[in-house]
């Protein structure tokens, strides 16, 4: 008890202390081991088409719900897939359970084939005139 007394009636002896305190927590700041550049991966894709002048429900049914198949049942290790589709615009988040990052590029192309593959059908589709 006699130290915080002396604390209190001497302020630059409180003044040391502190700035003691700050010095060695500096220290040990800069000795703690950390990497440079953390690798940081969500696994998340982000998926946004737009069809212009489509209402809602078209966007769902001609590039939402194809995509969302295609997805579903050709690519692998999909943890969950949310999709949302608004007048002109079709939003798909699609997260991937943890990968390695070769794994999980491998993953993306999959998905980049993927929707290529329904986007040149529906091409096909529209230019036939098949409904």
């Amino acid at each position: 008890m006699n130290w915080y007394r002396s604390l209190i009636s001497n302020h630059v002896l409180a003044n040391l202390a502190f700035v003691l305190v700050l010095v060695i927590g500096g220290i040990v700041f800069m000795m703690l081991p950390r990497e440079q550049n953390p690798e940081v991966n969500f696994n998340w894709i982000n998926i946004v088409t737009v069809l212009p002048g489509a209402s809602a429900i078209d966007v769902e049914k001609r590039i939402t719900d194809p995509i969302e198949e295609a997805l579903n049942s050709r690519v692998d290790d999909i943890d969950f897939v949310n999709s949302t589709s608004r007048e002109s615009v079709s939003t798909i988040l699609v997260r991937f359970n943890q990968l390695s990052e070769r794994e999980f590029d491998k993953r993306v192309a999959d998905l980049v084939d993927e929707i290529s593959n329904v986007t040149m059908y529906q091409r096909a589709v529209e230019q036939i005139g098949i409904n």
